[in-house]
């Protein structure tokens, strides 16, 4: 599905290997179709398997479908939340039942994770309140795509980036900011961020400064990068249906 899948021996040995489990969160109103379909063409295009999808109820109990084994290609793990316009401090917890579950249940010591909007946000604040904590499984890599730490201002150059940070901060940003020492330094992180080029400096939804301000927040970590897709199909929405986006994920999760 794109270029980097050439039949290699060095790709069959790779897949052969044992590596994390890949969470998957959606955003804000998102549903099981918001990353499931990315999920399908990494399963086409780089053999991974989609294994569990776990669902997390109102009241934070959770449904869990499928089968996992750490011996499946690239596994991939759908979390769905219920209540899917909840806030970022619900979700945070919700996803601390969920990966508490994946180290007791399922004996997950070390997991990748991709996040959506919203998903994004709140696996932030995860990693900055159990990121360290070892009940949890560890996460080796992070990919945010669009996630809009310092809100969601479209158009004001208030909220637009300096050398040291975004020249003004909301509470949500501030909050992540000042808690960042808590995150593990092991963690590797990849922004993903979407610019019309209409003259909203933005993916439609979340502004660039926004979704790029992550710097700043895992400005410790042992590697960050950041990438900016461009033109129509970079709106918010489209960034997961951007096979060039997939192939960025999938270099950074499984390369």
């Amino acid at each position: 599905m794109y270029s980097h899948l050439k039949k290699k021996k060095t790709n069959r040995k790779k897949n052969a290997e044992i590596v994390p489990p890949t969470i998957f969160v959606h955003g804000y109103a998102g549903t099981k179709n918001s990353l499931g379909k990315m999920m399908s063409r990494f399963r086409e295009a780089d053999g991974a398997t989609k294994t569990l999808v776990i669902t997390v109820k109102s009241d934070g109990t959770l449904d869990i479908s499928g089968r996992f084994s750490k011996f499946s290609r690239k596994p991939m793990i759908q979390v769905l939340f219920e209540d899917n316009k909840s806030s970022m401090q619900n979700q945070t917890e919700w996803l601390k039942t969920v990966a508490k579950t994946l180290k007791r249940e399922y004996h997950i010591s070390k997991i990748y994770a991709v996040g959506h909007s919203m998903g994004g946000v709140s696996l932030t604040n995860y990693l900055e309140q159990a990121g360290s904590d070892k009940s949890y499984p560890q996460v080796e890599k992070l990919v945010l795509i669009g996630a809009p730490l310092n809100g969601l201002a479209i158009g004001d150059s208030a909220y637009e980036l300096a050398d040291n940070g975004p020249k003004t901060e909301s509470e949500r940003y501030e909050n992540l900011f000042k808690e960042r020492a808590k995150i593990s330094k092991a963690v590797k992180v990849y922004t993903i961020a979407g610019d019309l080029k209409d003259g909203t400096k933005s993916d439609g939804s979340v502004p660039l400064a926004s979704a790029l301000s992550a710097k700043f927040i895992f400005d410790g970590v042992s590697s960050y990068k950041d990438k900016v897709f461009t033109g129509k199909t970079a709106g918010h929405s489209d960034l997961h249906e951007n096979t060039a986006v997939d192939q960025v994920i999938a270099e950074f999760l499984w390369e």
